[in-house]
């Protein structure tokens, strides 16, 4: 067992026994529903369900989503990723002391998933992020953490912009949210590579006065060099539904 390995998993320890004991002071959950017709890896077209969870705990936050995808050549694929994080100001009660971020943190992760007739993947994270100072916007976070998976004998880097926001246009309401994730050839044993997933979505609900029920709109997918693989290129536009609950 590598030393990251052994180190994420006694940080996720510590990360979620509090969590377990006391009820978050807030919490946001919602389930996706997307379709899209353009992918270089497998089938061009598929359709996928995804359920996103973030809370509150004493000393941080806690983040999952779960990905299931329809693959139409060999099956259904799981993916899944879960971040516990401990705060500065959860931890010390006190602001940042930094002007420019409103927090920051020691982030631990764990990456999992299993591709029907292929090896299952599975991979460790630890680092530390911050979260920035931005008004007007949710929140906009960056992560920087060392990155192990099992597939590969190399510990690499893994940087991760990750944004969310509401705003309005006339009566209109929109959601735009999502993440940059760039991982080193050592994080993928292959080739540096670089994804992302931005969400533009209206508020739908909104016009029955319903507000924050159902969303719908596109998520644009972007993977150059997909999973470590050199020169494969990956633009695939969805259309998405999103219902919180």
């Amino acid at each position: 067992m590598t030393t990251l390995r052994s180190l994420l998993l006694v940080a996720t320890s510590l990360f979620t026994l509090p969590a377990i004991a006391e009820p978050p002071s807030w919490r946001s959950t919602n389930i996706q529903f997307l379709h899209g017709n353009q992918y270089e890896l497998g089938p061009k077209t598929r359709e996928s369900i995804t359920i996103e969870h973030a809370s509150s705990w004493r000393y941080g936050e806690n983040y999952f989503f779960s990905n299931i995808f329809n693959r139409r050549d060999v099956g259904t694929e799981f993916y899944a990723e879960f971040y516990p994080r401990m705060n500065w100001t959860a931890v010390t009660g006190k602001p940042s002391p930094i002007s420019l971020l409103d927090d920051f943190s020691v982030v631990a992760g764990i990456n999992i998933g299993n591709l029907p007739r292929h090896d299952p993947f599975k991979a460790y994270l630890l680092g530390a992020g911050v979260k920035f100072h931005a008004p007007g916007m949710g929140f906009l976070r960056l992560d920087v953490m060392a990155f192990k998976s099992e597939n590969a004998s190399t510990t690499g880097i893994q940087i991760s912009p990750i944004w969310g926001m509401k705003f309005n246009l006339g009566k209109h309401r929109f959601w735009f949210k999502g993440f940059i994730e760039w991982q080193s050839a050592d994080a993928t044993g292959k080739k540096a590579s670089l994804s992302a997933q931005p969400q533009l979505l209206l508020d739908i609900g909104h016009y029955w006065q319903h507000d924050h029920q159902l969303y719908a709109g596109i998520e644009y997918a972007y993977s150059h060099n997909k999973f470590g693989t050199n020169g494969v290129i990956e633009q695939v536009p969805q259309a998405m539904l999103l219902i919180p609950f």
